[in-house]
């Protein structure tokens, strides 16, 4: 009864979580262009959500079932949104070729496989685009190292992202799911080490909330 209770406000969670790009949708309407942004953010993830959506359909899994499927309808939304605003497209028309291609290679291979094998081997593949997808949060903390500061990471972001990734990580776990409690797992690692960079380079003009670490500035007035 609980264990059902908990896959349930997860999934509410985590579909409540893919309305935060809207605000980034709002920040290219005010701007008037979405030029300076990137699309990686945006197109990497449709490809764990078409992983783990095909996985959710070979296990019979609803939550990924649901949650994966609102999850592109979204996501075709704010790359629709991005290539609006962005007035140079080729590079989103490049990342979407990519991801076309790839997608369909590595459900070719699941496919090639013996099919009491076939749901392992896409668990695997998800599991294995989610945590490749990591490359994109350790650039965040090499930036913010190269740069002194985490001014450019959004720290509300990251402390919804540690609760979302703990939860899917207990899910994992409690399911017997060892691809989600995995790829969770290496998530987590990477989440910490981002928050930790507020406390070595805090931002330089806004105070991290919960941690309430004040901005550069006025701690360099205090010294």
């Amino acid at each position: 009864m609980l264990l059902s209770i908990f896959t349930v406000w997860l999934g509410l969670f985590s579909i409540c979580f893919t309305f935060l790009p809207f605000m980034m949708v709002w920040e290219w309407k005010k701007r008037g262009t979405a030029d300076g942004f990137s699309s990686v953010n945006f197109v990497l993830p449709v490809l764990i959500q078409c992983c783990w959506l095909r996985h959710g359909l070979m296990t019979n899994d609803q939550t990924n079932i649901i949650i994966n499927s609102l999850n592109l309808v979204f996501f075709a939304f704010y790359i629709s949104a991005f290539a609006y605003y962005q007035p140079k497209r080729k590079y989103l028309i490049g990342q979407l070729i990519a991801l076309v291609i790839t997608v369909k290679a590595i459900f070719a291979y699941v496919d090639m496989q013996a099919p009491s094998e076939q749901a392992d081997t896409m668990g695997t593949a998800a599991a294995a685009a989610q945590i490749a997808s990591l490359a994109g949060g350790l650039y965040e903390i090499k930036r913010a190292v190269s740069m002194g500061t985490t001014e450019y990471i959004p720290a509300s972001f990251q402390f919804a992202l540690f609760t979302l990734i703990v939860q899917w990580l207990l899910f994992g776990i409690l399911h017997g799911n060892q691809f989600i409690a995995i790829a969770n797992a290496a998530g987590l690692v990477v989440n910490i080490l981002t928050l930790a960079t507020y406390f070595f380079y805090p931002p330089l003009t806004w105070t991290v909330p919960i941690f309430n670490i004040p901005p550069q500035k006025i701690s360099d007035k205090k010294i």
